[in-house]
């Protein structure tokens, strides 16, 4: 119970994170601010995180991340479960373009945190290369029993991929995905050329 409540009190403080940054369009968010936006108590939020700690944009950048994959990655489980129509190449831009519509809501506070200065642009570069735990889960929905090492190599290209298909994501606006599927796209077919040389990806 108490893993199930801190959990939800860290995601209401995440929450209230992009909310502040997402109005004042301003990464600096004070400790005072998040416990007035989440209504989280004072001492609970000390336990989470750490009142000396004032750059809270890589821990809550984290704790967004890893909700937003697990929700992705059940909504495409469930999405190709009945698909019998779609290749492997489909399946797997499908996914990755599920991951880049969850991220449209905070795209305002994913600029603003990766504007101001390289370190955060670093930051957020370095969370998503870090997570290739959402590639390995993505290959595993896609393509049951591969071989774990050939999982791997996948995994770690396509979060190449992801990365530069981020970089054109931070340029658009609005709602819009067009030029960073478009990307995506393209840089998923170069991966694909090169690992079918290399035989990594099998026809």
């Amino acid at each position: 119970y108490m893993k199930k409540n801190t959990e939800s009190l860290k995601w209401k403080l995440c929450k209230a994170y992009f909310a502040i940054i997402d109005n004042s369009l301003n990464d600096e968010v004070t400790f005072e601010e998040l416990i007035i936006i989440s209504k989280v108590l004072p001492k609970d939020a000390e336990d989470i995180i750490s009142k000396n700690n004032k750059d809270y944009n890589f821990f809550f950048l984290k704790i967004l991340l890893s909700k937003l994959d697990a929700q992705t990655l059940s909504e495409f489980k469930i999405d190709i479960a009945e698909d019998t129509i779609s290749n492997t190449y489909e399946k797997i831009l499908e996914g990755l373009t599920l991951r880049l519509e969850s991220f449209l809501p905070y795209r305002k506070s994913f600029k603003i945190l990766s504007h101001n200065s390289n370190i955060k642009v670093l930051n957020f570069l370095k969370l998503i290369e870090n997570n290739c735990s959402f590639m390995f889960n993505l290959l595993d929905i896609v393509e049951e029993n591969q071989n774990q090492g050939i999982k791997t190599l996948k995994s770690l290209a396509l979060n190449i991929v992801f990365v530069r298909a981020i970089n054109v994501f931070l340029t658009e606006n609005g709602n819009n995905l067009d030029s960073t599927v478009r990307n995506l796209d393209k840089y998923l077919r170069d991966f694909e050329d090169v690992g079918y040389m290399l035989g990594v990806i099998k026809n």
